[in-house]
């Protein structure tokens, strides 16, 4: 597979190809060294700043190639292909691919490989030019962001800016060792210092002092980018003219310098014009380090909720008990982001680690099914949905894979699901719940970003959840990303504006969901307030690989109590016994119907006896082997085995045959049938194949011709 990255489409360029595009992107190429000129070109067309200027210079059909390809992620496609993706016409579209590719934001398919006859050649945009330009077009959606508050800008920031921002203003910085809330928040403390905007400004280049002044000077209004370069006395001369590549690259570096320092910052106005602003922070710095956040107060001891200990493995525990119902009793159809049948909610809610008071908490069960695909421990059925049924809906199954999954430790469990969950991009946790709909949200930065400022809070203290929600609203209003479209039937909160409000409900709800089901928090409810939160405390999780002693106690009414569940554990009970209890202790037991439903499924009483005397580590009670063997006998299982009737032609080849057959590993009975035939009883067959089929081919193989007889019909 070719990569579609933009390095290598550089590298497969001819030297007159990047001198091409270098003119094209207004960047000098340093020397004759190939790849220096590469190296350029890529942090060039990485550069946002680079990439504002030239989508600025873009015609607007080439804008609508770039901005759809952008935003589609397609893979490679025709020329017709783009005119159908775009709405262009087809001479359109061709024009500004040409224009495209010549400028380097296009790459075909197979570079400069020769194509097949007949084959049509296919355009993408390799994987760094579609981010950049994806975040071009959410600056500009975003509009004016002049008055917005230093801490916002921060978090518009990629890791990588926000931290060479911090190593600017002497914050030591080790690459993808500090969280972002960390350093947002040192950050604008270092700008408050007294002194520090004046030494960041000291080591300004001559170019980016100038811009400076010209648009300090204008500050706290907005002004015009071309208006500030003039102003700066940066105008390069006209295109064409000598040094206008060199003075455009001049006015880029000093735009770099200027918001890598965090001094200037750019937006973008509604009629698409570009404009420098100084933010309040950096203009008036003693105010960076007092802006006033909601002051959050922890419940005094007395108030503090009653709750039960967090069970680490609850998720992983619940996903294999919803996995063992639908592997013994089959699935409702499912519509992955709406409610599943309630009845069947019901019917699992008593065994599941997160119960709720008649069915599990909204989106709980949506939830594990979900994570159960992504890990491969859930499939969909390949039979035909109903007449009438949601296109999108699934009937889940148990997968193929789900013993490799069973051997996983919880810890190993735990581990993929959490990843599962933090790489998905849907709400899946949220969306269930139809309290606020939410589009266009960074569903995989929020959640992390979440995390990093929950791990900042102290396990010792409680709070209420709309005060901590608030909170972190205002103290990250791009928590669930720079732009977003939200609709609630929530009023705004009178102490904080729509936009904040919408962001306090989402963390509310994920507070409520996965954050809590992961067990990253512990929830509890306080009579007349409502429900309190707080990060989960230390526990220490006993290793389900070490365990001492007997994995099981049995007693002699068939009770099972697993000291220290493991996977494998729970999902081998659950085969043959019901879960009869979660707290204090796990606890199955044995009934009728459980066992039965094991029987049915192809075990045999002797294999449960002996997997429970080897948990258990000694025999069990004479009195529950008895109350076993009593419900298998009355289970009236009918055992059903494969057989075969031989009948040669000579009589006198029957011993010959017997020995064949036997020494090919059949079993025959030892006794004819009345007419002298053979019965050869044939093995359980294994996936895929054919037991009749194997031995017509070990007859053939010696030299019979073994042919299938129809009884003759009775009159």
């Amino acid at each position: 597979m070719i990569a579609r990255n933009l390095l290598g489409r550089l590298n497969a360029r001819t030297p007159d190809d990047l001198q091409r595009i270098a003119a094209l992107w207004l960047v000098p190429l340093p020397g004759a060294d190939r790849g220096r000129h590469v190296g350029t070109l890529y942090r060039t067309m990485t550069d946002i700043r680079y990439a504002r200027s030239f989508w600025e210079r873009l015609d607007p059909n080439a804008q609508t190639v770039v901005r759809d390809l952008a935003a589609s992620e397609s893979g490679a496609l025709t020329i017709d292909e783009l005119a159908a993706l775009t709405r262009l016409s087809t001479s359109i579209a061709r024009d500004a691919a040409i224009l495209l590719f010549h400028s380097g934001l296009l790459a075909r398919e197979g570079d400069n490989q020769e194509l097949p006859i007949g084959a049509l050649p296919k355009l993408f945009l390799p994987r760094e030019v579609g981010q950049v330009f994806r975040r071009v077009q959410e600056e500009i959606d975003a509009g004016d962001l002049s008055d917005g508050a230093l801490r916002t800008l921060l978090e518009s920031l990629d890791d990588p800016e926000l931290e060479e921002a911090a190593a600017i203003w002497g914050i030591r910085v080790i690459p993808g060792q500090r969280r972002r809330v960390d350093l947002v928040t040192q950050t604008v403390r270092q700008i408050g210092l007294a002194d520090r905007v004046e030494q960041v400004l000291a080591r300004l280049s001559r170019p980016a002092a100038a811009l400076w002044k010209a648009v300090k000077s204008e500050s706290p209004s907005p002004v015009l980018l071309h208006t500030a370069v003039q102003q700066a006395n940066l105008t390069p001369p006209g295109l064409g003219a000598p040094g206008h590549i060199t003075d455009t690259a001049r006015v880029e570096s000093a735009l770099a310098e200027l918001e890598g320092a965090l001094l200037v910052f750019h937006t973008y106005l509604r009629d698409g014009s570009r404009w420098l602003f100084v933010p309040l922070a950096i203009s008036q710095p003693e105010t960076a380090a007092n802006l006033p956040l909601r002051p959050l107060q922890p419940l005094p001891e007395d108030r503090f909720p009653e709750v039960d200990a967090i069970e680490p493995y609850a998720v992983a525990c619940d996903l294999l008990t919803v996995v063992r119902e639908i592997s013994d009793h089959g699935a409702p159809l499912w519509v992955p982001g709406e409610p599943i049948s309630r009845s069947w909610q019901r019917r699992l809610n008593r065994r599941l680690w997160a119960a709720g008071d008649e069915v599990p908490p909204r989106g709980y069960l949506g939830f594990l099914l979900y994570l159960g695909v992504a890990v491969n421990a859930i499939g969909a059925s390949d039979q035909p949905l109903p007449t009438g049924a949601d296109k999108s809906a699934i009937r889940p199954e148990a997968a193929p894979t789900i013993r490799e999954w069973t051997r996983l430790t919880f810890d190993a469990q735990i581990d993929r699901l959490r990843e599962a969950w933090l790489e998905s991009d849907a709400w899946i946790e949220g969306r269930e719940r139809e309290e606020i709909e939410i589009w266009g949200a960074d569903w995989r930065g929020f959640r992390r970003r979440l995390l990093d400022a929950i791990a900042g809070l102290d396990p010792g203290e409680w709070l209420m959840v709309d005060d901590l929600a608030g909170r972190l609203a205002e103290q990250h209003p791009a928590i669930i990303g720079a732009t977003f479209t939200a609709a609630s039937a929530r009023a705004a909160r009178d102490d904080l504006d729509e936009r904040a409000t919408a962001i306090a409900h989402v963390i509310e709800v994920e507070l409520e969901t996965a954050i809590s089901w992961f067990g990253v928090v512990q929830l509890g409810h306080v009579p007349g307030s409502g429900d309190a939160v707080r990060p989960a405390p230390a526990n220490d999780v006993a290793d389900e690989t070490a365990a001492v002693g007997p994995s099981l106690v049995i007693d002699e009414h068939g009770l099972i109590v697993v000291p220290q569940p493991a996977a494998l554990q729970i999902w081998s009970l659950s085969a043959f016994a019901d879960i009869e209890q979660l707290r204090p202790q796990v606890a199955f037991q044995l009934r009728h119907g459980s066992v039965g439903r094991a029987l049915t499924s192809g075990f045999d009483l002797e294999q449960i006896v002996a997997y429970l005397e080897t948990q258990s580590s000694s025999a069990l009670p004479e009195s529950l082997v008895a109350q076993l063997r009593g419900w298998a006998v009355g289970h009236r299982r009918v055992r059903i085995r494969r057989a075969v009737i031989l009948n040669p032609d000579d009589e006198e080849s029957t011993t010959a045959l017997r020995a064949l057959i036997a020494a090919a590993g059949y079993q025959v009975v030892d006794q004819l049938t009345p007419d002298g035939d053979l019965i050869v009883l044939l093995a359980a067959p294994e996936p895929g194949a054919n037991p009749e089929d194997a031995l017509l081919a070990t007859l053939r193989a010696a030299g019979y011709a073994g042919q299938w007889d129809t009884p003759p019909r009775r009159s």
